[in-house]
């Protein structure tokens, strides 16, 4: 088990932060976004994709000669477990990129050999960094980059400390969701999804469809909605924003209430104790 120094983990956030200059610098000219290739059904990835994970992954590894890097835009992906990994989304909402949406955020987790230990989130359009810490707590930094970010200061970031929402009952709840849209034709059951939707909406306040499930996960945690569920994600899609919602409070597991495998794709499913017990009966039909 490989636990990182505080000095690392401000190497780690200054090489996130400065990988979204890629990010930016093209965004402005989102006419020039190239797609380069389209992986399956409504997947695509673009230059900035590899790009940023080529910046971010170079970075990790001169930083740490030793550990795993699990990318999701590697054509392999081999990994010990008993070992420390790195596991990156370079672009999480690579369609809303294309579209100039401007919802997309850079998603790096620390696997340590054995358990999540580090997380960081990403916007680099809102300029919010959510971080989080094993047993210290899950933070968002606004304007990040904008402040002057060293290795001395790094403990004293004014930091918005994330604590979990105690809603109790679902008629207040906000359902953040998303579609599994590259697992279309699957074993995957699309038409039971927008049933389950349709009795998750007569039961809650309302709900919600971003695009990136990273940053889904994060405004859990933020209380910018209470539930997220998902039928099908991978490891580099919920990896970091399951420890910031853990360490918010909340509580993420698959649809059948069993603890998250890192790295295997898996549904999610997080909220607060509360409504994570309330909302399970009403997702039983996507068991």
């Amino acid at each position: 088990m490989y636990k990182l120094t505080n000095k690392e983990k401000f190497e780690v956030i200054r090489t996130v932060l400065q990988s979204s200059d890629i990010i930016m610098s093209i965004a402005k000219s989102p006419e020039h976004i190239k797609v380069i290739e389209q992986k399956g059904f409504a997947d695509y990835v673009t230059k900035i994709d590899y790009d940023v994970q080529k910046y971010i992954e170079k970075q990790i590894l001169d930083l740490f000669p030793h550990h795993q890097f699990l990318g999701e835009e590697d054509k392999q992906h081999k990994f010990d477990q008993a070992n420390p990994c790195w596991i990156l989304d370079p672009v999480d909402g690579t369609k809303n990129l294309i579209l100039d949406m401007h919802h997309s955020c850079t998603s790096l987790a620390f696997w340590n050999g054995d358990e999540l230990d580090f997380a960081l989130i990403y916007n680099p359009f809102l300029d919010e960094l959510y971080e989080a810490s094993r047993n210290e707590g899950s933070y968002l930094i606004r304007y990040a980059k904008q402040q002057i970010i060293t290795a001395e200061n790094f403990q004293n970031l004014q930091k918005t400390n994330l604590i979990i929402n105690d809603l109790s009952s679902l008629k207040h709840a906000i359902v953040a969701f998303g579609s599994s849209p590259y697992d279309r034709g699957t074993k995957i059951n699309h038409k039971a999804i927008f049933q389950v939707l349709y009795d998750v909406f007569e039961n809650t306040e309302d709900v919600r469809r971003f695009g990136a499930a990273a940053l889904d996960l994060a405004y859990l945690a933020a209380n910018r909605h209470h539930i997220f569920f998902e039928s099908k994600l991978r490891p580099w899609d919920f990896a970091a924003g399951i420890l910031i919602v853990e360490e918010a409070g909340g509580i993420v597991t698959d649809f059948h209430n069993q603890p998250i495998d890192i790295f295997k794709s898996s549904s999610i499913l997080g909220a607060n104790p509360a409504l994570h017990k309330l909302i399970l009966p009403l997702i039983e039909k996507l068991r």
